[in-house]
């Protein structure tokens, strides 16, 4: 191994700039519309398949467009 390579040539190092966690943003109501229409045809398909559709989701499609 020469002296300029390195072992860790591989890893990187995060970005100061980057959160570790997303960070809650508002939403706005064209996102929310969408949203509570993704939810009301998971509902719709999990019905279909057979399978349970988590609460939140459920909560989520009830609410008006």
């Amino acid at each position: 191994m020469s002296a300029a390579s390195s072992e860790h040539r591989f890893v990187h190092t995060p970005r100061s700039g980057t959160p570790s966690a997303p960070a809650q943003r508002k939403t706005t109501a064209a996102e929310h519309r969408v949203q509570v229409a993704a939810a009301r045809l998971r509902v719709t398909l999990d019905e279909r398949l057979g399978r349970e559709t988590p609460a939140k989701t459920k909560a989520l499609a009830k609410e008006p467009i």
